[in-house]
């Protein structure tokens, strides 16, 4: 049996550190990011690719955006799914602005291969 997530890991498009508000403690922890083309995972070590701590499936995402305002934390956004909102933090603006960019680009890429496929049908 194939694991998915792991022949999702062979499309990665961009992977880093960022910091991740705790749901529970709301206290700043340091992940290892990957951006796959439909996933974005979250883990502890750098590119020990076992037991995410964060699975957000990209089709799941309404919306990605810097939250500097709601944080009061520099390079901060977030990203919103219908079942939680996620609070990142980048090294510098420049981090950030690319890990928007990155995972909008791949949303996009997403829609727009879900609309060719309902074409499909």
């Amino acid at each position: 049996m194939q694991n998915p997530m792991l022949e999702d890991l062979k499309n990665i498009m961009k992977e880093g550190w960022l910091e991740k508000e705790s749901r529970v403690f709301k206290s700043w922890r340091k992940r290892w990011f990957v951006l796959t083309t439909t996933t974005l995972y979250s883990f502890k070590a750098e590119k020990q690719y076992s037991n995410p701590t964060e699975i957000i499936q990209l089709s799941t995402v309404s919306t990605i955006k810097s939250c500097q305002e709601e944080t009061n934390k520099e390079n901060t956004f977030k990203i919103d799914t219908p079942d939680q909102t996620f609070f990142l933090q980048a090294n510098n603006n420049q981090d950030k602005e690319g890990w928007i960019g990155a995972v909008g680009k791949a949303m996009v890429k997403l829609n727009m291969k879900k609309n060719r496929n309902d074409d499909d049908d």
